[in-house]
């Protein structure tokens, strides 16, 4: 059975770091896909990138239709990038890294992207609004960009009570984990 990874929240610092490109997908690798894919059904997200669960590697796994049909089809994509980019939407987002708030981004409406699945093969991807938006999002945490990020900064800065208690919870978590490893 996957593991549950921690999902790591906004102040982490590993959340605003460019990840690193997977060179090959090694048995290691693909177990910890599993294991993102399964943390990403158990948490309700339609998206998780390997930076939030404090792996830097360009690895994101979502699944659009998820919360509409509740029928599992988990997309894999290592080291996607955006070839191109059209139109402009609106929408709201939520990020499991900024738990319970949800604030409106723009975003491109259209999107085709690459990238390799499971297999190492070389995919190409065309998907239009929220589809689009969710690539977006998770391309973002692999290039260090937060839902925070995107916002405007009077938005962030009505916002900086909750944020705050979010990089205190964030520490909290930070500090439990060190004190574990010291003990063991």
């Amino acid at each position: 059975m996957p593991n549950l990874l921690q999902v790591k929240l906004y102040g982490c610092e590993i959340l605003k770091r460019v990840a690193e490109p997977i060179k090959e997908l090694t048995p290691e690798i693909k177990v910890f896909i599993e294991d993102l894919i399964y943390t990403m059904y158990e948490t309700d997200g339609v998206g998780i990138a390997a930076p939030q669960v404090g792996y830097s590697k360009r690895i994101f796994v979502c699944d659009p239709h998820y919360s509409k049909t509740e029928v599992k089809s988990p997309i894999v994509c290592i080291n996607p990038e955006f070839i191109e980019f059209e139109g402009e939407y609106m929408s709201e987002e939520g990020c499991l890294s900024v738990p319970n708030i949800f604030e409106k981004v723009r975003r491109f409406e259209t999107v085709k992207m690459q990238y390799r699945d499971m297999a190492w093969n070389l995919q190409t991807i065309t998907a239009d609004e929220m589809f689009a938006v969710i690539l977006q999002h998770e391309l973002d945490h692999l290039n260090g960009i937060s839902l925070i990020d995107r916002i405007s900064p009077l938005r962030k800065m009505a916002l900086g009570f909750k944020l705050n208690r979010i990089v205190q919870k964030s520490q909290q978590m930070f500090n439990s984990v060190e004190v574990i490893k010291k003990d063991d």
